[in-house]
């Protein structure tokens, strides 16, 4: 039987190596067609586009994939996004999912092309357009310098409710401003982390808006890591640097005054190669 054509596809523009090891890097934007970075312009139902990523935010020319955050906003039709490695108007798999009028974000860990660039689809009705976004948070390379993963019992290290609080707060995070907990030696996760997988969920939100889990210190972040409405317990999936001491920062954003609750769950982490 002869090879599928598209898997034929995709195989001659993966990336490939024995194996690979991880380096997290703090967050950044290499997509965002609402100001013409990395793509110009809206995507529309149905087109595939190719974006760099090698070379871009931190990622070097030699990355074989890399872990990042895709968000969807101003959509015009419910439906979905594949995130591909080759350029498909028909992908057999989804990325994210959503209806209009609702701005999400995914979690990603996905191969590069042979040229270092992914490729993104929007699928619903004909005509629908939304913008999409990308940020990086790690790359993988075909070597043992960087990090090896070790999974760990999702454990619970942050919780701002004052009911259950886990962690150094018992009451929500306010708008813009960021706040810091400890990772290393709590939860399963030991002082030679870089860095960590886990789980983000926000819930008891007075407002829409986002929040930026992240390795630096900042009210204003470029990136964000978690989008939700009002009235929604969201989660997303993560893959984040620590910082040089073995924290991480987070910090919501939203109008002035709002205020929400927000958990992390830790899932593994890595630790430097040789």
């Amino acid at each position: 039987m002869p090879l599928d054509t598209t898997w034929a596809t995709f195989i001659s523009q993966l990336k490939t190596g024995a194996g690979s090891t991880y380096v997290p890097i703090s967050p950044s934007r290499v997509l965002d067609t609402r100001i013409n970075l990395g793509l110009p312009g809206k995507f529309t139902s149905g087109a595939a586009r190719t974006f760099a990523v090698a070379g871009h935010g931190g990622v070097p020319s030699n990355a074989v994939a890399v872990t990042g955050n895709v968000t969807v906003t101003q959509q015009t039709g419910l439906g979905y996004v594949s995130l591909t490695v080759a350029p498909t108007n028909n992908p057999p798999t989804s990325t994210i999912n959503f209806p209009v009028g609702d701005n999400r974000a995914n979690n990603v860990t996905i191969p590069l092309s042979a040229t270092g660039t992914l490729s993104a689809v929007y699928k619903s009705a004909a005509g629908r357009t939304p913008q999409l976004i990308f940020d990086v948070t790690g790359y993988f390379l075909d070597a043992t310098t960087g990090a090896t993963y070790t999974p760990v019992t999702p454990a619970r290290i942050l919780d701002s409710r004052s009911a259950s609080h886990i962690g150094p707060y018992s009451t929500p995070f306010q708008a813009s401003v960021s706040r810091e907990f400890t990772v290393w030696n709590v939860g399963g996760i030991p002082s030679t982390a870089t860095a960590v997988t886990g789980n983000l969920t926000v819930t008891n939100q007075t407002a829409a808006g986002f929040v930026t889990l992240s390795n630096q210190n900042t009210n204003n972040p470029t990136t964000s890591t978690l989008n939700f409405p009002l009235g929604d317990n969201r989660a997303n999936g993560v893959s984040v640097a620590l910082t040089v001491t073995g924290s991480l920062w987070a910090v919501y954003k939203a109008p002035a005054g709002s205020h929400a609750d927000v958990l992390f769950d830790v899932t593994g982490y890595y630790v430097p190669g040789t």
